[in-house]
Formats: structure tokens, C-alpha cells, sequence
């Protein structure tokens, strides 16, 4: 499971929720427009500069761009080794 956090201004975050769907991934959108998901995102990375900020299955990812590239580089678009 992908977990994306980002807010509604974001095109970068728009861009990860289509790429996602675009393979197929499962994913959940989180945005921090809303209090509960800014603080869960501030428990997992104090220190967020910019979003998206993305996890896959648990394992911290980056943004859009480390994204893409998990994809490409993953075999099985990232579901294996996770």
C-alpha cells in the first residue's frame, strides 16, 4: 500500500494519485488540509518541506519524483522486497 500525503494546491500530488492508478497500485491519499493527516504525517517526518511526501509500504519513498522511479526501477511496480 502507497500512502501519499499532500494537499490540495499540489500538482506534484495530483501527478503521484495518477501514476499510482495508472499502474494499478493501491494506494491512500492523505491531505493535509486536514489537521488529523498533517499530524500524522508531522509524527512520521518532522522535518517535511514540501509534499507529496510518500511511503510504500511502510518504507519512506521521498516524493513524486523517488516515486516514478521506485516504479521503473522496482520489479512488480514495488510490491516485492517491501
Amino acid at each position: 500500500m502507497i500512502e501519499i500525503f499532500g494537499n490540495s494546491a499540489c500538482p506534484y500530488c495530483l501527478r503521484a494519485q495518477k501514476l499510482a492508478k495508472r499502474y494499478s497500485l493501491q494506494y491512500e491519499y492523505k491531505n493535509i488540509d486536514y489537521e488529523k493527516y498533517r499530524d500524522e504525517l508531522t509524527s512520521l517526518k518532522e522535518d517535511y518541506k514540501t509534499v507529496p511526501q510518500i511511503w510504500w509500504n511502510g518504507k519512506y519513498i521521498g516524493g513524486y519524483n523517488e516515486l516514478a522511479a521506485e516504479i521503473e526501477n522496482t520489479r512488480n511496480y514495488g510490491q516485492e522486497g517491501f
